[in-house]
């Protein structure tokens, strides 16, 4: 178990929030409630957000519903909002791949943040992700090298074929919702029986049921937390596995 990493800017870090407006207010929900809080400014949120919050809160009749606002730079698709410890997470990554494999499969991909980053480690990438706007993102400027298929990650991992895959030197990333990974999921990581297994958690509980069902077949070597979400409860976590020889 690693220290926690922390994160560079306690406040002003988030690149996006989504506020809701309703009846002429806009703001957050109080957790676990439908009473709609007014917000004119979220401390944890950078400038520019906090200036589009401003700009949309000055518009004249408002329409009820919910309205993401972020960075102008940000990409509309998913992304960490932490941008400083999201860069921390990624190095962490690069240097626990270890070089001259043949394949990288990053499932839950986004728009290969990941897996571009890794590029040189590897003769082919496979990238999975169900939002077809994030595997366009990744479609563009990838290399010959770099293959993204927009779907189902337990479909395209359950019908794979492990044979192809056997004697090959392989990684798999994996970075799915909070609700972690699907048993099926969890038995088709088993079957493809990678080399080296990333873990990347947003829901520490998830992620201890997850490892539980995998420990057979993969040894722990760290478990890294990094304060992903400064002034809230919420923690990401980083698990680097590898299969026991």
């Amino acid at each position: 178990m690693r220290p926690v990493v922390p994160s560079p800017r306690q406040y002003g870090y988030r690149n996006r929030i989504t506020v809701h407006a309703q009846d002429g207010v806009i703001g957050f929900f109080r957790r676990d409630s439908h009473r709609l809080i007014d917000i004119e400014c979220c401390p944890i949120s950078r400038e520019e957000v906090n200036r589009a919050l401003t700009e949309l809160r000055e518009q004249k009749h408002v329409r009820d519903g919910h309205y993401t606002l972020r960075n102008a730079s940000e990409p509309r698709v998913f992304s960490q909002i932490n941008d400083e410890v999201a860069q921390t997470l990624r190095d962490l990554i690069v240097d626990f791949v270890p070089p001259n494999q043949e394949l990288l499969i990053d499932a839950y991909c986004g728009a290969g943040f990941l897996a571009k980053a890794l590029l040189d480690k590897f003769k082919h990438v496979i990238g999975i992700d169900w939002d077809r706007f994030a595997i366009a993102a990744a479609k563009k400027n990838a290399s010959e090298k770099e293959t993204y298929i927009a779907g189902d990650v337990e479909e395209e991992l359950t019908r794979s074929d492990p044979e192809s895959f056997r004697g090959r030197s392989m990684t798999l990333i994996i970075d799915p919702p909070a609700t972690g990974l699907t048993e099926c999921v969890r038995k088709a990581i088993t079957n493809l029986a990678p080399e080296t297994l990333i873990y990347v958690s947003c829901n520490p509980p998830t992620l201890a049921r997850d490892l539980k069902e995998l420990q057979h077949r993969f040894a722990i070597n760290s478990v890294t937390p990094l304060d992903m979400f400064p002034q809230t409860a919420e923690i990401e976590v980083l698990a680097h596995l590898e299969a026991h020889k």
